[in-house]
């Protein structure tokens, strides 16, 4: 299992095996006897760790996982794959509903960019210091494609200064084993 969270929310809150969108199965079928590796590739700079002096609104987006993890075996036997989001609520003060999106682009060639999947789900009532996990719908259809480009954003908090850590993004790249 590959978590993609800072050390210090792993040790405090370890994340369910997480984070849907079953790209994997679509393309593992579509490559019919090709065992295809997959790589996530994280964001190239490190989450920002919270502040000394917390901000009165701020949510984070401190870890993305899928489940099952991507492996093309795995995900041929089980049909689908599942995302998680753990959302840290690091403000002083509740955040009675918040909006968190996943969308999957297909980056295509010279610049055009495909959407593939777009879920969105609200997630209430998060509280100073908690930490939830957002379970988004298991997804078993896709395209073919050897790179993906998943998105995932949390709606920024009214009052919230800190923007940087509500938005994660990964290339996904499939290749094939031959």
């Amino acid at each position: 299992m590959m978590f993609l969270t800072p050390k210090y929310v792993a040790r405090r809150a370890p994340v369910h095996r997480a984070l849907a969108m079953t790209i994997v199965l679509s393309v593992a079928l579509l490559l019919q006897g090709c065992q295809p590796s997959i790589e996530v590739i994280p964001p190239a700079a490190p989450l920002p760790i919270a502040t000394v002096a917390p901000e009165e609104h701020s949510v984070a987006i401190v870890g993305v996982e899928f489940d099952p993890p991507l492996d093309a075996a795995q995900i041929l036997s089980s049909g689908g794959v599942t995302l998680l989001v753990a959302l840290e609520n690091r403000g002083l003060v509740t955040e009675p509903s918040l909006r968190v999106s996943a969308r999957l682009f297909d980056p295509g060639d010279q610049g055009r960019s495909t959407e593939l999947l777009n879920e969105s789900l609200t997630v209430r009532s998060l509280t100073p210091g908690e930490l939830r996990v957002v379970r988004f719908t298991q997804v078993s259809q896709l395209p073919a494609r050897s790179h993906y480009k998943l998105v995932i954003e949390a709606a920024t908090a009214p009052g919230e200064r800190i923007h940087e850590d509500n938005v994660r993004t990964f290339d996904i790249i499939v290749r094939d084993s031959d």
